[in-house]
């Protein structure tokens, strides 16, 4: 089985990574954005790009690969939200588009539907039937990726004025602070477990010459540490108890 990413799927990787900011960069040049959001998609894009740090070997260190999907799952979704104005992203629930188009829409947009595909897939990535894989062979680790980056679309879509569904702030907070309960679950389980989880890791020499326990260790404590961004904003959401939704 493959331990690297080939030169194609880096390159693939690296060319998409790039359309984010150069797509920002276009919407201040040509429909008169705000500066800020090209800065959140150059932000975007330079998160995508550092994940392949992690992504392109995962047995090289499980707290860096953990990092990469952090990253992908819980920092570039914001992101991308905030890289175009609250008017465009309205336009994302397909009301000129054909029928099929918005009831695609529509599903993507639930937020039940949002939070059992994050959640559940929280869960199921630390699963050894999928996680091991993707140490074992790092072309898993692509899809693998953007399986992360979407389901976490379909969660943070849910704290964006201009999409979400909930009538008031204080039910996006408690259901930020409700979806990252399994993550900071598994996160706590890899920082006290005192065996190796992952088979593929028992014998491998981690990249910052530590023990491979004290490597998953660390895995835990920055997926705990990077998740903090999606409680922050559940928290903020819930002080705010009379805010309704601005239409945009």
């Amino acid at each position: 089985m493959k331990a690297d990413w080939n030169a194609s799927t880096l390159v693939v990787w690296l060319c998409a990574s790039g359309m984010v900011p150069v797509i920002g960069i276009a919407g201040v040049a040509r429909r008169g954005w705000h500066w800020r959001h090209a800065l959140a998609g150059l932000a975007a894009g330079a998160c995508m790009a550092g994940s392949v740090l992690g992504l392109r070997d995962p047995l090289g260190s499980m707290a860096s690969y953990s990092a990469s999907l952090m990253l992908l799952n819980q920092w570039v979704p914001p992101l991308l939200l905030m890289s175009g104005p609250a008017a465009q992203r309205s336009r994302w629930r397909g009301t000129a588009a054909p029928a099929p188009a918005r009831g695609l829409a529509g599903w993507l947009l639930d937020p039940w539907v949002g939070m059992t595909v994050f959640t559940t897939f929280s869960v199921m990535v630390s699963l050894p039937g999928i996680f091991e894989p993707a140490l074992a062979n790092a072309l898993f680790s692509a899809p693998l990726g953007l399986l992360e980056l979407l389901s976490g679309l379909m969660f943070w879509a849910q704290l964006s004025g201009s999409l979400r569904t909930f009538r008031y702030d204080w039910q996006s907070g408690l259901y930020a602070l409700a979806g990252s309960l399994p993550m900071m679950a598994v996160a706590t389980v890899w920082m006290v477990s005192a065996d190796i989880l992952y088979m593929p890791y028992v014998d491998v020499v981690c990249q910052w010459n530590i023990s491979p326990l004290a490597d998953q260790h660390w895995a835990g404590f920055v997926m705990l540490t990077m998740g903090f961004p999606l409680q922050l904003a559940g928290a903020w959401r819930l002080t705010q108890l009379n805010m309704p939704v601005l239409q945009s």
